[in-house]
This record gives structure tokens, sequence and C-alpha cells, in this order.
């Protein structure tokens, strides 16, 4: 279970990532909230590793 956990709390961390790096041209508020919605999608995907998965405890 633990393993499942994991990797799903990778994969919501690599999805705010992906936010993280996108840009669209020429649309600055659009560019800004991507970056919220990134760094907002990794702090969730890190607090799942962290507290549901237990990745940080041995």
């Amino acid at each position: 279970m633990k393993v499942i956990h994991s990797i799903i709390g990778m994969m919501i961390t690599l999805v705010g990532l992906a936010f993280l790096c996108t840009a669209i041209d020429d649309a600055l508020i659009r560019n800004i909230m991507l970056k919220v919605y990134g760094i907002v999608i990794v702090f969730v995907g890190t607090f799942y590793l962290k507290k549901i998965a237990k990745f940080g405890k041995q």
C-alpha cells in the first residue's frame, strides 16, 4: 500500500512541476495562474508524500 501511495504522491508532484514549467506566449495573467497552480499542486503532492505515504520516515 505504501508503494501505491508513493506513486500517487509522485504523480501529483510531477503534474505540479509540469504546471510550473508551462508558459503561454502573450498571456501574463495565465502564466501567473499556472505558476500559482503549480506551486499549490507541488505543495499538495509533497504533503501527500510526507503525511499519507510516510515517505520521509523509516
